[in-house]
């Protein structure tokens, strides 16, 4: 798949969401920026320059990528690994993401991640729906446990 198709598909995605993609839109082509109630998502879409042993085996044939994040949280600064581990765990259960840490932002985000030529126009909602109801889910059930703070929008 090429990129420019990628992006067109993620455009009609966003078109049947009811949601205007110009409005959307971040500065670099193949990035939008959405709210969910106060919740941030940022939806990418590109191409891969080289490949890496992570994603070899698919680079050759389609090197775009479509990817969501929603990150939600910050890391814990007591009983981390507990909370890390919970996550892998949890990580078994969930349909259309999974959870992922940013060691150097120490932000804690729910991921979802596939080639381009994988990604279906009609997923999105499914996708989005997911990931936020997990985010939201997550935060709740652990933030009094692991003492959680929510990222904001301005420093997301």
């Amino acid at each position: 798949m090429n990129i420019e198709l990628l992006i067109k598909k993620v455009e009609n995605s966003l078109l049947q969401l009811g949601i205007n993609p110009d409005d959307a839109k971040n500065e670099a082509a193949g990035q939008w920026f959405l709210m969910n109630q106060d919740m941030p998502i940022y939806i990418d879409a590109w191409e891969e320059q080289e490949s890496t042993p992570w994603n070899y085996f698919k680079f050759r044939e389609d090197p775009t990528v479509f990817q969501i994040t929603v990150p939600f949280c910050y890391g814990p600064t007591l009983k981390r690994d507990e909370f890390l581990e919970e996550l892998l765990v949890v990580n078994l259960n969930l349909h259309y993401g999974k959870f992922s840490y940013n060691t150097k932002e120490n932000v804690v985000a729910l991921l979802y991640r596939k080639p381009g030529s994988a990604y279906r126009e009609e997923e999105m909602k499914d996708i989005v729906d997911a990931l936020g109801y997990y985010a939201e889910m997550t935060y709740h059930v652990l933030k009094d446990e692991f003492n959680l703070k929510r990222v904001l929008v301005s420093e997301s």
